[in-house]
């Protein structure tokens, strides 16, 4: 009887534990990175166009568990994005060249909510839908041969985001927590302004809607809950 009980006891506080990590008035503190690259070179020798674009960031976080399993919090994040592109052209005995490059960078702040879904001991599926504003700066870069004056426009950016990323949670010790998330549904919003002092440059704005699991964009966390 008394190995039962203790067998038991034994269950139990592993249960806890498994669970103590999202119950109520518990914390989170983290973050997540994200890196994705595209390199495209073609085979056509008439027209080469390439595009090598590289795009990375990272969004702390801190989270309160208002209930058991539902947490509510605050990201803030920077992210980076840099594209170069060059076309060839090929007429006659000549060659034309064009490029473009654009950098630009954006700081973002907004709120999360969080729902997480027992699994097996150490493991959870989470739901999590945030928000998002981003401001920001770019500048692009124009020049090659078929430029007779290379030409730098300055652009201030500001973006609106609404996503539901769905992900699962490896809780290897009491505390520490690594997840990996992937996008599902998201919502953009883009406007840019340029700077006014080129004739050939714009503002414009974009509006995209994503729906559906990508795999080349998932995202790695790390959370301490305490």
């Amino acid at each position: 009887m008394k190995k039962q009980l203790l067998s038991l006891a034994m269950l139990c506080a592993v249960a806890f534990a498994s669970n103590a990590q999202t119950e109520k008035g518990n914390n989170l503190i983290g973050g997540s990175i994200w890196y994705s690259k595209d390199k495209r070179t073609p085979d056509n020798l008439t027209a080469l166009n390439s595009l090598n674009s590289t795009n990375y960031g990272i969004t702390p976080r801190f989270g309160h568990f208002v209930s058991k399993n539902l947490a509510i919090g605050l990201s803030v994040g920077f992210n980076r994005n840099k594209n170069l592109n060059e076309s060839i052209f090929y007429t006659g005995n000549n060659t034309l060249i064009t490029n473009s490059e654009n950098k630009s960078n954006n700081f973002n702040v907004g709120p999360f909510v969080r729902y997480y879904i027992n699994i097996i001991d150490k493991f959870k599926f989470f739901g999590q839908a945030n928000a998002l504003v981003a401001f920001g700066k770019s500048v692009s870069q124009d020049g090659g041969s078929l430029k007779v004056i290379p030409r730098s426009t300055k652009y201030k950016t500001t973006a609106y985001l609404a996503a539901v990323s769905p992900g699962f949670a490896f809780f290897p010790t009491r505390h520490w927590a690594f997840e990996l998330s992937l996008p599902l549904l998201s919502y953009n919003k883009y406007k840019m302004k340029d700077d006014g002092n080129n004739i050939n440059s714009q503002a414009y704005k974009n509006e995209s809607f994503q729906f559906g699991f990508d795999s080349f964009n998932p995202s790695i966390g790390l959370n301490y809950h305490f």
